[in-house]
């Protein structure tokens, strides 16, 4: 479940009856015909898609697109997810839509409640249901914690606070005040949670998240808003940019603890199958989709799958397979059977690795320095097929 803004916004004109005459409401033809352009007036490159019938914005990163429908009737109905970022984002969705709906003469069909006090409530419920993942994106990381926010994990004694006085969860949103700043550190504290890889960037992108981060954490110093400064030294070693005394001297007084990427994760493959790996790794598929391959930038790990039919032995499935390199380490428990190889090639150190799960085979190769193989077999070894 997740809290945020479902609301309708209705012409301040009448549709029908006497007041009708005095200027009657507009239909959903001409809503859609003005609303694309005052979106793209008002929000330019925020837009991500615009028609007459639906106005997708992207607000902030840390965000699912807000939503504005033109109905049948005329009326506009908007959503947003909200609880990923916090009540002051909440706020802000609702303080930049009012010019669009003054311009339509347009108001809200209801009131809304105080979104701090709600939201807070609404994470107090969702807490005392046992829900354990608060507004987490679809990585799913490897934390012994009982609940994981947005923010970080959380232990029990935070669960039974929060649940006794819901103010107190206010720490689990990167934007909770109003004020200067708030914006530009909460998509800092959120990539830092969840994008930041904490290692060295490995192409392009990587290094504008970095900079997009350093950015965004000095406008929210200028503001004068607190700042993790040992995080903050940490993505400026990794660029190799020259860090402000400032930074050096603040990032001494405390430890880096921000970031969900510094734990394993649990990655969904093909086939059925997972493997755990750590989360400084990113991958993606390549061969249309028959082939996965991700690296941290020292080590790769390369996996694709097949069904062999009907069969019901994974041994039997397992020894299709011919060797071609020393065995290192086998595999046989009740669900599965497997068996991991290594060999050097042009100063590469490999380890390929078959697991079967009948009718189901992974196929994983895992490339790094001798000193890696460790690693190798226990990425290996960690497959499970669902």
């Amino acid at each position: 479940m997740a809290f945020g803004i479902d609301r309708l916004a209705r012409s301040r004109k009448a549709k029908s009856g006497i007041r009708a005459f005095l200027g009657k409401a507009p239909d959903a033809k001409e809503i859609g015909e003005r609303l694309p352009r005052l979106a793209r007036r008002m929000f330019k490159s925020e837009v991500a898609d615009a028609s007459a019938k639906r106005i997708t914005l992207a607000l902030h990163p840390g965000a699912p697109p807000v939503r504005i429908a033109v109905l049948p009737d005329g009326d506009l109905e908007v959503k947003a997810v909200t609880s990923t970022v916090g009540p002051g984002y909440h706020a802000d969705v609702l303080r930049r839509l009012a010019p669009i709906l003054d311009e339509l003469e347009y108001a809200w069909a209801v009131d809304e409640e105080e979104p701090r006090g709600a939201m807070a409530r609404w994470l107090a419920e969702e807490l005392a249901k046992g829900t354990r993942l608060i507004g987490m994106p679809e990585r799913i990381f490897k934390i012994d914690a009982p609940v994981l926010t947005p923010m970080g994990p959380r232990d029990r004694a935070w669960v039974d606070a929060v649940i006794a006085d819901p103010m107190r969860g206010a720490d689990a949103f990167a934007w909770w005040d109003d004020g200067p700043g708030q914006r530009e550190r909460s998509r800092a504290l959120l990539a830092m949670w969840h994008e930041v890889p904490w290692r060295e960037p490995v192409d392009d992108a990587e290094r504008a998240l970095i900079e997009r981060v350093d950015a965004d954490l000095s406008a929210a110093r200028k503001a004068g808003l607190d700042v993790p400064w040992a995080e903050w030294a940490e993505l400026l070693l990794y660029s190799g940019a020259e860090i402000d005394p400032e930074i050096r001297k603040r990032a001494g007084e405390t430890e880096a603890t921000i970031g969900y990427r510094r734990h394993p994760m649990e990655v969904e493959l093909s086939g059925g199958w997972t493997i755990e790996l750590g989360g400084a790794f990113v991958g993606r598929w390549e061969d249309d989709d028959a082939r996965w391959w991700a690296t941290d930038g020292d080590r790769v790990v390369e996996f694709s799958s097949l069904t062999a039919g009907d069969e019901t032995d994974s041994a039997k499935l397992l020894a299709v397979a011919p060797e071609h390199h020393p065995v290192i380490e086998r595999i046989t428990d009740d669900t599965r059977c497997g068996r991991a190889e290594a060999y050097d090639d042009d100063g590469v150190h490999v380890v390929h690795g078959l697991m079967a799960a009948a009718p189901n085979v992974a196929i994983m190769t895992c490339k790094g320095s001798p000193d890696d193989e460790a690693w190798a077999l226990a990425t290996w070894r960690s497959l499970r097929c669902q």
